[in-house]
């Protein structure tokens, strides 16, 4: 349980900085997707490339922080210029498919990171069949979101 947890207060922390940022996350949600493809393609290559540089950490590994940061930052870069929600659920929503997204596409990194006990490991494999299913909604529910978002037009103040 340990795994879930962690994973779980990871994946809320995620959801309250997206809410408290007040953003649409359709933006930064599919830029989740192009940091997990990131971090598939480079964490190999730059973890050597860190340690070289004096870092040193044992645990969790390396090679977990590195994945983990290479797909948060594109999404964090991206959360800075993401346009106001102007309703609190649509605030709600984007950030709570933003957190289960990140969950999700970063719970590998996570695993490695952890060790996991036997009844992390029945969730996990339960969790694991059915992956591809949620990233797949997550990463619709996102562009949905950017399509169908309407940014906020300015007030005129000087009508009446």
């Amino acid at each position: 349980m340990t795994f879930l947890i962690i994973l779980g207060i990871y994946a809320a922390l995620l959801f309250m900085i997206g809410f408290a940022s007040r953003k649409s996350m359709g933006v930064p949600t599919l830029a989740l997707a192009a940091g997990a493809v990131l971090a598939k393609l480079w964490t190999d290559s730059l973890t050597p490339l860190i340690a070289g540089t004096g870092v040193i950490i044992v645990r969790p590994p390396l090679s977990s922080i590195v994945a983990i940061a290479l797909t948060l930052i594109p999404a964090l870069i991206l959360m800075i210029r993401a346009p106001k929600a102007t309703h609190h659920h649509h605030s709600w929503y984007s950030s709570f498919v933003f957190a289960v997204l990140v969950a999700m596409l970063t719970y590998g990194a996570f695993a490695n990171a952890v060790v996991l006990d036997e009844a992390s490991k029945q969730y996990v494999a339960q969790l694991i069949a059915y992956d591809k299913y949620i990233i797949t909604a997550g990463v619709v529910l996102a562009v949905l979101d950017v399509m169908f978002y309407k940014k906020p037009l300015p007030r005129d103040h000087h009508k009446k």
